[in-house]
């Protein structure tokens, strides 16, 4: 199957070209930069082309549609903004997010071979969620986004099923769940990497990470967010229009600050002191409910790969071999 993928050189679109070329299927990538020069020439991502352009633009997306011939599009396209970008470029936001949307879907009447839309929304959709009242299942809460792309991604997900009821489009949502692992990078439009990432920037200045809290999340591993996106995009079975994508179980990011340390040669990670600022971030006052996966794992067969030990083993492999650690040396 022939898959273009908006937003394809950033996070998730290179770990869901992988999976799919992986599968046999032909990829390529629409974004408004490349791929960073460390994955350029990585054996997973062979064959895959890429073209640049504006998301926002009409004639960048219609040519990247011709030249693609898609016959399924997976729209990652997206800023996801920090609270210093919600007040200083706020328009922008809606731009990319809402209109940019509605300018893929406009611009895809012209694939004639077109058979599915995934058009990915966020965890964000929910606002906050009390951990007792979880699992966040798509049929029992409603979207009450608290932040700016929460707010925009509600609308573009009301947008895009808007125009594929006109345009008669197969149109599927996907609200992913909080991201770490492989492919992760400063891409620009998304200021603050997960807190995995930045337990690793702190680890590359020889620091211990600091967290304010323990940190418990439902925090979902690259690829297997990318298997889940892989079986929307491909899967014959779907009931239903929404779908979170979860790993359907929380850990903090203290435990594995700690326990992933050992196998990179990191420092570690501990709670900050009264009067300290953490030096990991996070856009979350305090921790939210998992999401349901029951819903995907029953339509399309998903289930977690890589938990714990497993996804450990993995991310260290991969960053041994695209952004590795510096050693450290014994006194």
């Amino acid at each position: 199957m022939r898959i273009l993928i908006t937003g394809g050189t950033g996070f998730v679109g290179l770990a869901t070209a992988e999976a799919l070329l992986k599968a046999g299927h032909d990829v390529t990538l629409f974004a408004t930069a490349g791929m960073p020069d460390a994955f350029v020439h990585a054996e997973e991502l062979a064959g895959v082309a890429v073209i640049l352009g504006d998301i926002c633009c009409e004639a960048d997306v219609g040519a990247a549609i011709a030249k693609s011939r898609p016959q399924a599009v997976l729209h990652l396209a997206a800023m996801t903004p920090n609270l210093e970008a919600e007040r200083e470029m706020a328009a922008r936001i809606i731009t990319v997010n809402v209109g940019g949307t509605a300018t893929l879907l406009k611009m895809l009447r012209h694939a004639p071979e077109l058979t599915r839309i995934v058009a990915t929304s966020s965890v964000a959709v929910y606002g906050h969620v009390d951990v007792e009242d979880g699992p966040i299942a798509e049929g029992s809460f409603s979207p009450n986004p608290a932040s700016l792309y929460g707010i925009t991604k509600v609308a573009a997900e009301d947008t895009a099923l808007r125009l594929a009821s006109l345009y008669g489009f197969d149109l599927r949502i996907a609200r992913i769940g909080p991201l770490f692992g492989p492919w992760e990078y400063h891409t620009g439009v998304r200021p603050l990497l997960s807190p995995h990432a930045q337990v690793l920037s702190q680890w590359r200045k020889g620091s211990v990470a600091t967290l304010a809290r323990p940190l418990a999340g439902d925090w979902l591993y690259s690829r297997d967010a990318a298997a889940g996106l892989a079986g929307l995009l491909t899967g014959s079975g779907l009931k239903h229009t929404t779908y979170n994508i979860g790993a359907g179980a929380c850990e903090t990011i203290l435990d594995w600050a700690n326990a992933f340390s050992p196998l990179v040669c990191g420092n570690g990670a501990a709670l900050a002191a009264a009067h300290e600022a953490a030096s990991v971030a996070v856009t979350m006052a305090q921790d939210r409910a998992p999401l349901s996966i029951e819903r995907l794992s029953s339509d399309t067969g998903y289930h977690i790969h890589y938990r714990g030990e497993t996804a450990a083993i993995d991310h260290a492999e991969w960053l041994t071999r695209f952004d590795p650690l510096p050693k450290r040396i014994s006194a």
